[in-house]
């Protein structure tokens, strides 16, 4: 009877054998010519996505992009315009069912064809549990979630027909749950399996997946989070932790290493150091994890007595916290270049900020 377990490790080890052998394999792919390639961004508007679309096109891709906001939109085509990108723009909503059908159906009528899909969307809701509503999980599911399903099956004849590359963005998030965030984090989960076992399923059909898990980045995204309970407060912390940068990486560069990974037909790509840390710590010892993520959401802001909604352009102005733009001042830097702040709001915070008389 004791040699089950034996059997059981010996196993495991060669499993992991097996996957160890088989990254070291795709590091050493060279890289796929994505020339001519027609690559959709889904949130490719701003932030992670609008880099994601930058460096595609750098790499010869023409592009169709979508987001909600038809302005922030048109200010991301003419920046990818300006650097000598060939790109379309979609204004959708991914809650929408037809969503899918419809981002094919433009792929094809302005280039033919469509070979990668980026499924980068998403929502960040950040608040104490009862200060959420139901509404504020069907939302970043029907964003996280049924939004990159939709799309996927839309697109897979196109990338079953062109071999193509189907690419997640996912997050720590899906791994670890952390306080406050707790809608974003099932959404990831479900994303993040999604994804999974879509590598699985479409290897034979020759389709690429890349499972992307992203730690911290200064992306300038806590200026378009929603807060709820005590705003500014919520804002405070998440700013700080997703700006400081011993903890946070660079999302230009982070965007460089995703379409590398693409090119290279790498199946996933964990980005930060801290990020891998946190994933291992968990595997190791869940009930550990759980037991610092119960003493972290001790010391995060409390549900006041009368909870507010407000979104990050309102609640966490850099001009309202001088002494934390010491510390968020990248990611503040980050906001202003890509493409996070309407330009009606930056104006009024450079107002704001100029000397009274200047």
């Amino acid at each position: 009877m004791r040699t089950r377990p034996r059997r059981t490790l010996i196993g495991l080890a060669a499993a992991a054998g097996v996957g160890a052998a088989a990254a070291a394999a795709t590091a050493r792919r060279p890289e796929a010519d994505l020339t001519g390639k027609v690559a959709l961004v889904t949130g490719g508007s701003r932030g992670l996505g609008l880099l994601l679309a930058r460096e595609l096109a750098g790499r010869g891709c023409r592009l169709l992009i979508c987001a909600r906001d038809a302005d922030e939109l048109r200010r991301a085509a003419a920046d990818l315009a300006d650097r000598g990108a060939d790109v379309r723009t979609v204004p959708c909503d991914l809650r929408d069912p037809e969503v899918g059908d419809d981002l094919v159906a433009a792929a094809r009528s302005a280039f033919g064809r469509l070979d990668i899909v980026v499924n980068n969307a998403g929502v960040i809701q950040v608040a104490p549990i009862d200060a959420l509503e139901e509404e504020h999980f069907a939302e970043a599911m029907e964003t996280m979630f049924w939004g990159p399903l939709r799309v996927t099956r839309a697109a897979l004849p196109e990338l079953r027909a062109n071999r193509g590359r189907l690419v997640t963005i996912t997050s720590i998030g899906g791994q670890v749950s952390a306080p406050h965030l707790l809608p974003y984090a099932c959404a990831k989960y479900a994303e993040l399996a999604l994804s999974e076992g879509l590598d699985a399923a479409l290897d034979a059909d020759g389709v690429r997946v890349t499972t992307v898990v992203p730690g911290l980045m200064r992306t300038g995204s806590h200026r378009r989070a929603a807060f709820a309970g005590h705003p500014e407060h919520e804002f405070d912390w998440f700013a700080l932790s997703a700006g400081m940068p011993v903890v946070s990486v660079d999302a230009e560069r982070a965007a460089r290493r995703i379409v590398d990974a693409v090119a290279r037909g790498r199946r996933y790509l964990v980005l930060t150091p801290l990020a891998r840390a946190v994933i291992a710590a968990r595997g190791a010892s869940p009930a550990l994890t759980q037991a610092v993520l119960r003493v972290v959401d001790r010391a995060l802001p409390s549900m006041p007595d009368h909870p507010e909604q407000r979104g990050g352009l309102d609640a966490g102005a850099p001009a309202k916290h001088p002494l934390l733009r010491r510390f968020t001042a990248l990611n503040d830097r980050a906001s202003a270049r890509f493409n996070q702040i309407p330009a009606q709001a930056r104006a009024e915070e450079e107002a704001a900020d100029r000397p009274a008389g200047g």
